[in-house]
């Protein structure tokens, strides 16, 4: 049976040492967050106890891939062991990134100034390619697995190969661009001119184009289809990913401020199906995919507005932080899905020696048979 993830239960309150200058990320076991002035922190996730510290600036999250923690610093790109922290490698970086850094496979991408784009290696931070794309993007590419799509500047969303850096296509829209994402075969982007496009990502041919009340800021997709987008008309809209039919409508409670997040891979294994949509007031909501109705809510203790959307692990596990946010002014929660807690405390095998005397156990010897 799916499971909510929200309402939750603070599990433990970390006390950063100080502000944080960019949102964080998650993995199995740790949390890692950069820190003024200098200074990157890993916490466990369990407990929030403090695992490691560098003394690594950087005004960018955090990448996470596999065992490694990738952070972009002014003028460098360092590898660390996410379980200690120790070095693995770094590289000069003299370009200023432009949006945050992701990973593709065994690459990473990185977007820097003027809409160059650098691919490295994961394994030992050689670089494997390097394309001008002619005009800036203050947004992370989306990945279909082959290409890499940015959204520029100039209105013009471009499709990378990853292996090469081959251009596959380029389609010129109206307004500003937003954040675009990828589901299925579509590829989705939103304007300030309340547009909301969606494109072939095999040939980045318009497929269709939904109109808005608002600025679309972003959007996500499910494994069935589905797309979701917010806008800052104070809504969050399903519509099917093929054509565009509006499925379902939503008033948000408050502005929304991030890109929606989609959870729940349709199975009944994990979440139910949610879209997670985080507020200016930092607010964090979560939708039903099927009808749209609120299932949950979390609001943040007073004065904890979010640094970054929250970090959420994908897939739900029994009795485990599931959910963390980070607050500007230098905190970090750790918060379990309510439904996953149990309603008094498990039985659990003796470990200690029970009281009383110890007695021989009694050999029977069988009686002879005539």
């Amino acid at each position: 049976m799916p499971l909510p993830l929200l309402p939750v239960v603070q599990e433990w309150i970390a006390t950063l040492d100080d502000l944080p200058t960019a949102g964080g990320a998650m993995d199995a076991e740790r949390v890692y967050i950069p820190l003024q002035p200098e200074q990157i922190v890993a916490l466990s996730r369990a407990t929030g106890m403090r695992i490691w510290k560098r003394d690594i600036e950087s005004k960018w999250p955090p990448l996470v891939v596999g065992d490694a923690l990738f952070i972009v610093a002014s003028d460098e790109i360092h590898a660390v062991d996410a379980a200690t922290g120790a070095e693995r490698w770094r590289i000069p970086f003299d370009h200023q990134l432009t949006a945050p850094l992701v990973s593709s496979g065994s690459s990473l991408i990185a977007v820097a100034d003027q809409g160059l784009v650098t691919m490295i290696a994961v394994a030992d931070g050689r670089t494997l390619w390097v394309r001008e794309l002619g005009a800036p993007s203050r947004f992370a590419p989306a990945l279909d697995g082959t290409r890499a799509i940015f959204a520029l500047d100039d209105s013009r969303l471009v499709a990378l190969r990853v292996m090469d850096g081959r251009v596959d296509w380029e389609q010129k829209l109206d307004g500003k661009l937003n954040q675009p994402s990828f589901a299925k075969d579509r590829v989705f982007v939103g304007t300030n001119t309340n547009l909301l496009y969606a494109l072939d990502n095999e040939n980045g041919r318009l497929a269709w184009k939904w109109k808005a009340g608002g600025d679309v800021i972003g959007t996500s997709g499910d494994a069935k289809g589905g797309a979701y987008y917010a806008s800052l008309d104070n809504v969050v809209r399903a519509v099917n990913r093929g054509n565009g039919n509006q499925r379902w409508i939503k008033e948000t409670p408050t502005r929304p401020l991030f890109p929606p997040q989609t959870l729940g891979y349709g199975d009944g294994k994990f979440y139910e199906e949610i879209v997670v949509l985080t507020g200016v007031t930092s607010e964090i909501d979560a939708f039903a995919t099927k009808n749209g109705m609120i299932v949950g809510m979390y609001q943040p203790p007073t004065g904890g507005d979010l640094q970054g959307p929250p970090l959420i692990d994908p897939d739900l596990k029994p009795y485990q932080v599931a959910m963390v946010v980070i607050t500007r002014d230098g905190r970090a929660l750790g918060l379990t899905p309510s439904a996953m807690m149990l309603a008094e405390p498990a039985n659990v095998p003796f470990t200690t020696e029970l009281p009383g005397r110890r007695l021989a156990r009694e050999r029977i010897t069988p009686r002879a048979t005539r």
